[in-house]
């Protein structure tokens, strides 16, 4: 009787557990933050709430951005929550309803210019373009201090390709708008200015020595130098283009409450303070940016067309590829 009375109590604790692991959430994410930094955040947000699972799926912008436009095509967006550096393509997900508004708390203490009105999408990173250097192969004083001098350093100057990176397709859209067309690009061709496809790429060719200096995102220059790289980041005289790096909540999503609980968090102070460690500038004004870089309002900052972009996407990125790649 009493191996009987043992057995029936093993079998309720294994279905007691078999009922808690089927019963944690699982929540997938579309990013095309960087995978090491994407992981270590999923990783934080699920040791805050050990009763969700994240999955991440990553890429760059572009091809996380045709992903989603696939997946709604083809009966629906698998993802639950999107954070992606391309601003622009929340406006055209928010107008074919791919996304749910929600207002998140933490949202609160977001600016306002940075986060949709609606609560379809809130940014929660800034990443800034700046012009990195390699202090190595640029002599004391001689570092490009404007994007024109950059690009006139010709093939020992790179950056990524927008045709693969949001940050750098909302690069493109605002150098259109600020120098009222593509004569820039032209010229940056002609000097031989390298093109590679992302910006891990730029930043890992800057740390080798294999370019003096480049276009490329602030907090990779800052966790090379962090590491012992002999680089450094100029902000731009003529304007450093701030990107904010949205989060958003999917409208098919079968996972609400955990996406609202993502959302939350990356908003949070914790959360921002989890991004400035890893070198990230945070979104929140009370949450002050990693040691040694600017706070966003003392940045000099170049506009970013966003509803513009976000209606001329194929025209920017058929014509970067023609004047640079062809």
């Amino acid at each position: 009787m009493r191996k009987t009375v043992t057995c029936l109590l093993a079998v309720v604790v294994l279905l007691s557990i078999a009922a808690g692991a089927s019963a944690q959430s699982k929540l997938l994410l579309y990013t095309s933050v960087p995978l090491e930094l994407a992981t270590k955040f999923a990783d934080e947000f699920m040791r805050v709430n050990p009763d969700i699972k994240v999955e991440v799926y990553r890429a760059g912008s572009t091809d996380v951005v045709n992903k989603i436009w696939a997946e709604s095509e083809a009966g629906g967006v698998k993802a639950d929550v999107v954070w992606l550096a391309d601003a622009a393509s929340y406006y055209s997900f928010k107008e074919k309803g791919l996304l749910y508004a929600y207002k998140s708390p933490e949202a609160a203490k977001v600016p306002t210019d940075i986060k949709d009105p609606d609560g379809y999408f809130t940014a929660a990173r800034l990443i800034n373009m700046v012009i990195g250097v390699n202090t190595a192969l640029v002599k004391p004083g001689s570092a490009p201090r404007t994007w024109d001098q950059l690009f006139a350093m010709g093939p020992k100057a790179a950056m990524a390709n927008p045709l693969y990176s949001g940050s750098n397709f909302m690069v493109t859209a605002a150098f259109v708008k600020k120098y009222g067309g593509w004569g820039w690009l032209e010229q940056a061709r002609k000097n031989g200015v390298q093109v590679l496809r992302g910006n891990s790429d730029v930043s890992r060719g800057l740390g080798a020595g294999e370019f003096a200096a480049c276009m490329v995102l602030d907090y990779m220059v800052y966790e090379l130098k962090k590491a012992g790289a002999p680089v450094d980041i100029v902000w731009p005289e003529d304007g450093t283009v701030s990107i904010p790096s949205p989060v958003a909540i999917m409208s098919g999503t079968k996972n609400l409450a955990a996406a609202k609980a993502f959302i939350d968090f990356a908003l949070s102070k914790a959360g921002q303070e989890f991004m400035v460690r890893n070198g990230v500038m945070p979104v929140r004004p009370d949450v002050s940016p990693p040691p040694g870089m600017p706070a966003p309002d003392q940045i000099k900052i170049m506009p970013i067309p966003y509803q513009w972009a976000a209606d001329h996407t194929s025209e920017i990125r058929e014509t970067f590829e023609k004047l640079m790649l062809k």
